[in-house]
């Protein structure tokens, strides 16, 4: 079984609801998942949107990366995300739920689907963002980045305000 960690995130309708479907639809393919924080956060790239809901969840799974990946976009679609993107639509604009895979065991590449999408592993973006950091950080405080060994503490303590709020524990 690989451990593996996913950002939750949602900012449109009922943000609470849309993330305990996604976990409630992880269970088939996640074990022993642990659950951190609900944050309240301010958009990021994309100003000009409501304020999303985000978690990071933890468990274990016999899949692989790829694997993983697909089923995560089966998830999404359940929860109401249309993947496509229309002509003037933002990117990275709401979304009724968004699962991102921010770990896999300790392992550190690019891996590429057959439909020529890719994924990385760590999450490319991750060590900016504490709306992933500060939930990642509630369920182990002492994880270190596979890539170069730093506290995820320590990289979350060097980033600016992102206005991240605990909603509930």
């Amino acid at each position: 079984m690989s451990i593996v960690w996913l950002g939750l995130g949602t900012n449109i309708g009922d943000r609470l609801s849309h993330i305990e479907s996604a976990i409630e639809r992880l269970i088939p393919v996640l074990e022993n998942i642990s659950r951190a924080g609900l944050y309240d956060t301010a958009p990021r790239d994309f100003l000009d949107q409501a304020d999303f809901l985000n978690t990071v969840v933890r468990g274990e799974t016999d899949l692989s990366p790829l694997e993983l990946l697909y089923v995560l976009h089966e998830v999404e679609s359940k929860g109401g995300r249309d993947r496509a993107k229309l002509p003037g639509t933002p990117l990275k604009g709401p979304r009724t739920i968004d699962i991102d895979i921010l770990l896999y065991d300790n392992i550190c590449s690019t891996f590429t689907g057959d439909d020529g999408g890719s994924l990385t592993i760590p999450h490319i973006s991750m060590h900016q963002r504490l709306f992933v950091l500060k939930p990642l950080l509630d369920l182990d405080s002492e994880m270190k980045d596979p890539t170069d060994g730093v506290l995820w503490r320590y990289k979350a303590s060097q980033i600016g305000d992102q206005r991240v709020k605990l909603y509930k524990r």
